[in-house]
């Protein structure tokens, strides 16, 4: 990703505030933050004047505009820390999470440097759905994964079905 798209860019929040104003202004009713890596916001920014993380931004957001509705793009399992999950007590804040699994098998998660494992992944996403009533967890999949056996399948599909998404790709 980074030869193909470059080093990650975040964008400075007051650029970030205008832009939203500026929709919401032509009439937008709903605000989609979204990048490659949405979740890493703000850290490419240090060294320079203080910036929020992500989590900052999305309260800066709901606490500074009208936003109807606000809604985040896919944001890695590790990048969402379990106090966030406060800021969905706004009802502007969609109940949607869409957090990569990539595998339900650890075997495999482990060949492709994924930073957690099914049963992190699945108390993240249990700590979410107790934290926002009504939340749709959506994930990624990935099969035929270079040394994934039939029993690595398996697992992967048992979990995916344990997990109850409510859409899967």
């Amino acid at each position: 990703i980074h030869v193909a798209r470059g080093e990650q860019r975040s964008r400075p929040a007051g650029e970030v505030l205008d832009e939203v104003r500026a929709r919401l202004a032509a009439g937008y009713q709903e605000i989609v933050l979204t990048g490659v890596h949405v979740g890493a916001y703000g850290r490419d920014r240090a060294g320079g004047p203080p910036e929020p993380d992500l989590w900052g931004l999305v309260a800066r957001i709901l606490a500074e505009t009208p936003v109807p509705r606000l809604r985040l793009s896919s944001v890695e399992p590790w990048d969402l820390p379990r106090e966030a999950l406060a800021l969905w007590e706004d009802p502007r804040l969609c109940r949607h999470l869409h957090l990569p699994l990539q595998s339900g098998a650890a075997a495999t998660l482990r060949r492709m440097g994924r930073h957690y494992d099914p049963a992190g992944f699945a108390a993240l996403v249990e700590a979410a759905r107790g934290a926002i009533p009504g939340l749709a967890v959506t994930s990624d999949l990935i099969v035929g994964f270079p040394g994934e056996t039939d029993a690595e399948f398996e697992e992967s599909l048992a979990f995916v079905r344990a997990m109850d998404l409510a859409r899967l790709h």
